[in-house]
């Protein structure tokens, strides 16, 4: 009788042979996600990364396996999702980014109020940023000011890439929050003016 590779996989992790176990996974598994995050996210590393993390959650979860109905919808639906959820995350990213450069862009005319507002704004960022937790503050720093990327700072803090992205969202929820604050004062001032 032929087994399936869910039914494989099982016997593997029963049999104690996790280290088959997770090979046999990789082997049958890791082109086939890695291609899939690759169309969603149009580069490579980014794929790998969601890939290694996807294999290493249904790794820490083996015991369980057994619960899944089909394994191979499994892994695919949970790289989509977190394909999605970077995609997501980015698009917030360069919304921000945009929003910031937007206001730097207005700084041109030397409109001595708006040289103060934008001057004003950064002063906030800058704040927010010091009264972050010093771990997200350090991932923060670490990757939008020295340029690491994700999986280099997962690496040298010994995290996981996914607690990068957990503290990276609360360091850019919190400025965006700010700089939402401060475009509302704005608008108020410049109404009342």
């Amino acid at each position: 009788m032929c087994q399936t590779v869910q039914e494989t996989f099982i016997n593997l992790i029963a049999k104690h042979k996790e280290d088959d176990a997770y090979r046999f996974l990789h082997e049958q598994y890791y082109a086939l996600l890695l291609k899939f995050a690759t169309g969603f996210l149009k580069a490579k590393e980014p794929a790998e990364e969601v890939v290694y993390d996807v294999l290493y959650k249904i790794w820490l979860k083996r015991e369980h396996v057994v619960e899944i109905n089909n394994l191979r919808i499994y892994l695919f639906t949970a790289v989509r999702n977190l394909c999605l959820t970077i995609i997501a995350k980015h698009k917030r990213e360069q919304d921000l980014i945009t929003d910031v450069s937007s206001e730097k862009a207005g700084l041109t005319a030397y409109d001595p109020e708006s040289i103060f507002i934008s001057s004003e704004l950064q002063e906030r960022i800058k704040i927010t940023i010091n009264d972050l937790p010093p771990r997200c503050k350090l991932i923060y720093e670490m990757i939008r000011i020295e340029g690491l990327k994700n999986k280099d700072v997962a690496e040298k803090l010994n995290i996981s890439v996914n607690t990068i992205d957990v503290q990276l969202a609360i360091a850019l929820k919190r400025l965006i929050h700010t700089v939402n604050i401060f475009n509302q004062k704005e608008v108020t001032f410049k109404k009342y003016k």
